[in-house]
């Protein structure tokens, strides 16, 4: 029997209906629900439970489909009218247990979007192997990094509830999400229906089998990238060895992406022994003629790394067991460390080249556009490889940056002691920058070139200027990568 069973496509606007009748949307569930309570861990269901105490069709909705609690049938039978709890009940989307109604599924609200996938350990039980994974934390990553740009067609690689295609799906004409667990196919598939998304196909296969011929502006996957002996769950586990499914989808997208088109995917990959990890990586893409773009969040040692994905998935009676296994798995790989970020793939065509980076500490979404404008600087670089070129360009400061300034107490009062060049949106990349500098830098308006205002700084500094001079080539290049600078 598959998840829903709905044979009348006028049902899927009869559910939006409801629910937006009761207002359960982005804004109103937040303010119900208040500020974060990431800090109360699991203890936040009590605060919750309070805050929707009031049984309001709202409050009745979020405690089914979010808090995942069950809720009295006149209290139900209000928020699910006007067809009532019995035929959402048939559909699939709740359970009517001991007379009162429990969510089968969870619906949550995003940018106009309501999408259906699993609550996770409901009541403490385990997960089950085909569980689905819906908005998560990786989930709004992946989303708040994508380049968003007009795309005639994009692909969603390993979909899950289909979340990344439906967002995708505002700047595409056509959308295939695909995934190797038929459940979060066919959950894909609903939500694509409840959403009104007709341009939306759902296709089940491992990753781009479903698509074979097929070529995609832009292709997404947040895949099951966890470094694991294990093969047990979809969302997690791809049964390749180490990082293999990374390194496939690295080596195959190519394959599938049209001219100019982006590929964007969060990845796990290991560490060796022996082998540093940025020359490993570039492998990955030798031969693939894409440019190639990682930005590592962080790294964690393999002891911490199984901690965390074991405590999320097993019991804690078999964490012992399962974490000498894990340890033996990457002993035997020769694994040191396990990195994270997002991989930006462009298919380019040229001479293709392949950049790593540590995102900064702080970023703030959507984000998208400053991955595309690395692409861009790295385009303008190649195309002015010597320091001549590059200084007889013009360039102006973007408007989101911010220069702070440090002072120590001096002779009677404070003195300058340093500065700090930020970005307030997007990638928050900052940078020092010493009192010439930042003043060369507000300078930067694009109506004159870099060369004439270094000559107007030499003047004014004297003796010191071939020195300082001499170091602005590789400063101005490194402010065009992080989007401090931009050609005018």
């Amino acid at each position: 029997m598959g998840v829903f069973r709905i044979d009348d496509p006028g049902d899927y606007p009869r559910i939006r209906d409801t629910l937006a009748a009761a207002g359960y949307d982005d804004r109103r569930v937040t303010e119900t629900l208040g500020a974060s309570l990431s800090a109360l861990g699991g203890k936040k269901l009590p605060v919750l439970l309070r805050r929707t105490r009031g049984g309001t069709p709202l409050e009745t909705l979020i405690r089914l489909f979010i808090l995942g609690v069950r809720v009295g049938p006149e209290a139900a039978a209000a928020a699910l009218a006007p067809m009532g709890p019995a035929w959402w009940a048939e559909r699939g989307l709740v359970r009517l247990v001991d007379g009162e109604v429990e969510a089968a599924v969870q619906l949550r609200c995003y940018q106009g979007l309501v999408v259906a996938f699993d609550f996770h350990r409901r009541g403490g039980a385990p997960l089950a192997p085909d569980y689905v994974m819906g908005i998560s934390a990786s989930s709004l990553t992946l989303a708040g990094l994508t380049i968003r740009r007009p795309s005639g067609a994009t692909l969603d690689l390993g979909t899950g509830s289909g979340f990344q295609g439906f967002v995708a799906a505002g700047h595409s004409e056509r959308v295939v999400v695909t995934g190797r667990n038929p459940r979060a196919v066919e959950i894909a598939a609903f939500n694509a229906r409840l959403n009104g998304l007709a341009h939306v196909e759902s296709r089940e296969g491992d990753l781009f089998e479903p698509v074979e011929g097929e070529t995609f502006d832009l292709i997404v996957s947040n895949p099951p990238f966890i470094v694991s002996p294990d093969n047990i769950f979809y969302f997690l586990h791809s049964g390749r060895t180490g990082d293999e499914v990374c390194r496939a989808i690295a080596r195959e997208a190519p394959r599938f992406l049209a001219e100019g088109g982006y590929c964007q995917f969060l990845a796990n990959w290991v560490t060796v022994a022996g082998e540093d990890w940025s020359d490993r990586l570039a492998g990955w893409f030798e031969g693939t003629g894409c440019d190639a773009l990682v930005l590592r969040r962080g790294s964690t040692s393999p002891d911490e790394y199984a901690a965390i994905w074991i405590e999320s998935e097993e019991e804690d009676s078999r964490f012992e067991e399962s974490f000498d296994a894990w340890m033996a798995y990457y002993d035997r790989l020769g694994v040191e460390a396990i990195d994270s970020g997002l991989i930006t793939m462009r298919r380019s065509g040229t001479s293709a080249w392949f950049r790593t980076d540590d995102t900064p500490e702080s970023l703030t979404f959507p984000a998208g556009a400053d991955v595309l404008q690395r692409f861009e600087a790295e385009d303008f670089l190649a195309a002015h490889p010597g320091n001549d070129a590059l200084l007889g360009t013009a360039f102006r400061l973007a408007a989101d940056v911010r220069l702070d300034e440090q002072y120590a107490p001096g002779d009677g009062g404070w003195e300058l002691a340093g500065g700090q060049l930020r970005r307030v949106a997007g990638l928050h990349w900052v940078g020092g920058v010493d009192t010439d500098g930042a003043a060369l830098l507000a300078r930067c308006d694009g109506t004159r070139t870099m060369a004439d205002l270094l000559g107007e700084l030499a003047r004014s500094v004297g003796p010191e200027a071939a020195e300082l001079t001499g170091r602005w080539p590789a400063m101005v290049r490194r402010l065009l990568q992080c989007g401090f600078l931009v050609p005018a």
